[in-house]
């Protein structure tokens, strides 16, 4: 796949994921797929590994935000044959009343046409202060 459908493809899976869409986020992603959220915040940091564990994820991420959150996709990067760097801006109200707003990083690695490998960076103490208070 070309830059362009790299891009296209991490965007398209992106909008889907966040939204609660999970099959079709998940049917563009390897079996073998890995999510890796450093840092040391108990429920989200750490590695999830296969669809089975990005879609619980995922599911508590739909827990946590019951109306959804709205993300603000700023800069869509390709770097190589199969890596996208997406910049943006995650908010929404959290399911304890808050209001979150916070800027991530993700690093998305293509395998044959699908998301392989995930790496999100993330500020964990505003998740921990707003979402999990």
């Amino acid at each position: 796949m070309s830059a362009e459908q790299n891009k296209e493809l991490v965007t398209k899976t992106w909008r889907a994921f966040i939204s609660g869409d999970l099959d079709t986020a998940l049917a563009n992603m390897s079996d073998e797929i890995s999510w890796v959220i450093p840092g040391s915040l108990q429920g989200i940091s750490g590695l999830k590994r296969g669809k089975d564990a990005i879609r619980e994820f995922g599911s508590g991420v739909k827990r946590a935000f019951p109306a959804g959150l709205n993300s603000d996709i700023a800069k869509v990067h390709s770097a190589g044959d199969n890596t996208v760097i997406v910049e943006l801006t995650n908010h929404g109200k959290a399911a304890n009343g808050k209001d979150y707003r916070n800027e991530y990083c993700f690093i998305f690695e293509l395998e044959n046409g699908k998301i392989r490998r995930v790496r999100e960076y993330v500020d964990l103490l505003t998740v921990k202060e707003t979402v999990m208070a």
